[in-house]
């Protein structure tokens, strides 16, 4: 889980809300352990979305290891909308989710690939 805002910085508090929440929704919704969820907030970014640059704005990537089903990235895409309105004030509509898949041939981790 990627999250960049244009916001110019995150407080401690709703940094840690971000990372444990947004882990939960996707251990919960994809079915894996939270051991294998990353989660990665950037602030601060340069985001121009609706011709706006001033307005609070997220764009958020979630990369997964095999398939994502359309009604599974609809609810990841409501519940993650949901915790940046409520933590982050960023309203649904000033954030842009984009979903990834991918083969367990194409993600390392621990010297490995998901594959091996």
């Amino acid at each position: 889980l990627n999250i960049k805002t244009n916001l110019s910085e995150l407080s401690e508090s709703d940094l840690m809300l971000i990372q444990d929440e947004g882990s939960q929704i996707l251990s919960e919704e994809i079915g894996k352990s939270i051991d294998f969820v990353m989660v990665l907030c950037e602030a601060g970014r340069n985001i121009y979305f609706s011709a706006n640059a001033s307005e609070p704005a997220a764009f958020i990537e979630i990369k997964n290891v095999g398939a994502l089903s359309s009604s599974l990235s609809s609810s990841i895409t409501q519940k993650l909308s949901s915790l940046l309105e409520r933590v982050l004030s960023i309203p649904p509509s000033r954030c842009y989710l984009e979903f990834q898949e991918s083969e367990r041939h194409l993600w390392g981790w621990n010297g490995k690939t998901f594959a091996s």
